[in-house]
């Protein structure tokens, strides 16, 4: 066999085929290739010395071999010879790449061209039956190094879009006539535009129309001067959004010749709602504080609740201010509420505001004064429920604030805040407005408290109970006993210490009934007797005493017998009687107002006190009093005189001194807290 490659004939079995191509064509073929013939089983007969220096298999060892020999493994095993060889005979000539095997089982990647030959001696020809077919051609170039260089091409281009896809910011390249370059998919996400029609649109089309005067300016300065610009803009979406991003830009230079900009938009609407979060936030204080201010000075509830909505309405922050007071209803169903004062919106509008106070039971949110903590709402102008849709349209606002006002667990009120933002009132905006609603009605509850205290005349109220709600009454229904309850003492807006006195039944009766009942958190019991016991008890959420207290009320006297109780408090005259009396029976529906009248109380002066004080100790008791007063026994952490050196200055013993001291202190302290004239 023949193995000259530049020869226009090929021998191969003791037969001629001349190749259908020029003698210069077939040259260039040849260059720096592998030649080999396959017979029509696809065996090696003839080798040449390129296939030989690109493979290392000498011709004496490759001919006879089967062309999947030069295939690895896994390829033979899928079939991949088979075809191509396949693929030749239908189309006469076929054109592959892939891993081929040298000697030693080197891998190398090349191109292939494989062709049939005829028994007529043309080549390249489909074969239509196999008599036709005598071998085949192989024409193979090694790629090798190129495969290597495009592989690790591909790895890069594949890491970099990898890279860009995976960057949650806008990333651009625009050239000097502010065509596009390139940017990444986060960009066609961000703003909805089609990327074929992208290529000619000049980059300030995506920036809303009020910021592109900003940024046309910060390109021409990057483009002419070179600066490094951060600016702000709203990037405009194809859905007209406008979100804010902020932009890190620079020229792209090569070899001195500007080419364009690039640069990196970062989606900053997280920190602009944390800027406005605290700008709100700055400006809330600043109300408060302006109220709290009138809140010291304020003679009445009226002149709390105007100076809170007009403080509010004059603020640029918010829209208007309603406030309104809560009312218990008989029926046990809640409490109403209606506007007593409001600024920044009329009457009629005010009293739409009541809705938001109890929503519907299709709104997303509860009851403020049932849940006595801040209720939101929000895009109110996009809401479901048409009536605040129509109103917050009607009235430009898109947020609304629900603020309870209490004291001591009791639902005082509720203020109602409009603001133009559509998602306004964030967490910590709650958590202020929450305690500037507590603030308020500890406010209103001292004010009361503090006209209680100085007022000529209170008014007197009786109420007869049978609720087992109240652990007083159920204590003593259940013992049979008697209660009176000698001072209530108040730790928190839910949680009374009661110091008791039962009569009629055994003490530890009572100490294991009291024990039983899970209002009563803690139980103690101080002095007993066979059928008396006085005691100390923490009641949590369980008597009718905690809702006097949110109305500045104070008890006087409470008895209970066989589970009857009677109750007499003492409240302000100008307290709302009416919504007062409707709180107590709607927290406990089984209890009603036996009586109501005006009292007379005398006004006691310091000398009065100094008088009664007096009059209560003996000689002996006022001058120990006296001694451990202004010699420094009272003083802490250190004292300035001990027992004993002041028992010895009065000539007396210790235990004298101790005595007199002790009796002296609980005259003064019950002349203080107790009845005594």
């Amino acid at each position: 066999m023949s193995n000259d490659a530049s020869d226009r004939t090929v021998t191969s079995g003791g037969q001629s085929f001349e190749f259908d191509l020029e003698i210069s064509e077939l040259s260039a073929l040849v260059s720096g290739c592998a030649i080999a013939l396959f017979d029509a089983d696809g065996c090696v007969t003839a080798w040449n010395a390129g296939a030989r220096r690109l493979t290392g298999y000498d011709a004496e060892t490759i001919v006879g071999e089967h062309y999947q020999s030069l295939f690895p493994t896994d390829a033979r095993d899928a079939g991949r010879p088979d075809r191509l060889l396949e693929r030749t005979r239908a189309e006469g000539t076929v054109e592959a790449d892939g891993w081929r095997l040298g000697d030693g089982g080197s891998r190398l990647w090349v191109c292939e061209s494989i062709a049939t030959i005829h028994a007529d001696g043309s080549v390249g020809v489909p074969v239509e039956s196999t008599a036709d077919l005598d071998g085949y051609l192989w024409v193979v170039r090694n790629r090798t190094d190129d495969h290597e260089r495009e592989r690790e091409l591909c790895e890069e281009k594949a890491f970099t879009e990898s890279v860009l896809k995976a960057q949650p910011d806008l990333l651009y390249a625009y050239d000097t006539e502010g065509e596009l370059i390139q940017w990444n998919d986060q960009f066609e996400r961000v703003t909805g535009y089609d990327p074929a029609t992208t290529g000619d649109i000049d980059p300030l089309t995506f920036i809303a129309p009020e910021d592109r005067d900003l940024l046309g300016k910060a390109i021409e300065r990057i483009l002419e001067d070179g600066e490094r610009i951060t600016a702000e803009g709203r990037v405009l979406t194809t859905d007209d959004d406008r979100l804010p991003y902020e932009f890190n830009s620079a020229r792209i230079v090569d070899d001195g010749d500007v080419l364009g900009f690039t640069g990196i938009g970062r989606d900053i609407s997280a920190r602009k709602t944390r800027e406005r979060e605290l700008e709100r936030l700055e400006r809330l204080n600043a109300a408060i504080r302006a109220i709290d201010d009138t809140m010291v000075t304020a003679d009445s509830r009226d002149e709390i609740e105007a100076a809170i909505v007009e403080t509010f309405a004059a603020d640029d922050a918010y829209r208007f201010g309603v406030i309104g007071r809560a009312r218990g209803v008989a029926t046990g169903e809640g409490y109403s509420w209606e506007p007593t004062a409001w600024s920044g919106i009329d009457a009629t509008a005010a009293a739409v505001c009541s809705s938001f106070v109890a929503p519907p039971t299709d709104a997303d949110g509860e009851s403020a004064l049932e849940t006595r903590t801040v209720q939101r709402y929000r895009s109110l102008r996009e809401s479901p429920i048409e009536q605040w849709r129509r109103h917050a349209r009607e009235h430009d606002y898109g947020s609304i604030a629900v603020v309870p006002i209490s004291a001591s667990s009791t639902p005082l009120g509720a203020l109602v805040i409009g603001t133009d933002e559509p998602s306004a009132f964030a967490d910590r905006e709650q958590q202020v407005l929450q305690e500037f609603g507590g603030t308020v009605g500890h406010a209103i509850n001292a004010m009361a408290v503090r006209r209680l205290l100085y007022q000529d005349t209170v008014v007197e109220l009786e109420f007869e109970s049978t609720d087992r709600g109240d652990a007083c009454i159920r204590l003593s229904d259940d013992l049979g006993c008697k209660l009176s309850v000698d001072h209530a003492l108040p730790l928190s807006g839910e949680v009374f210490i009661y110091y008791l006195t039962a009569s009629g039944v055994d003490p530890d009766r009572v100490c294991d009934r009291a024990r039983d009942d899970e209002a009563i958190t803690d139980f103690r019991l101080i002095d007993a007797s066979d059928d008396e016991s006085y005691c100390e008890c923490v009641v949590r959420n369980a008597t009718i005493a905690e809702t006097f207290a949110g109305y500045g009320a104070r008890l006087q006297s409470k008895t209970v017998r066989d589970g009857v109780a009677r109750l007499t408090v003492q409240t302000s005259s100008d307290v709302a009687l009416h919504e007062f009396v409707d709180t107590i029976t709607s927290a406990y529906p089984d209890s009603r107002l036996r009586s109501k009248r005006t009292v007379e109380r005398p006004v006691k002066t310091r000398g009065d006190f100094r008088r009664t004080v007096e009059s209560l100790l003996t000689d002996k008791q006022r001058i120990a009093l006296e001694a451990a007063y202004h010699g420094g026994y009272f003083e802490w952490p250190t004292r300035h005189s001990n027992a004993s050196e002041i028992a010895d200055r009065l000539g007396i013993a210790r235990q004298t001194f101790h005595q007199h001291l002790r009796v002296a202190q609980a005259k003064l302290l019950s002349a203080y807290f107790g009845d005594t004239d």
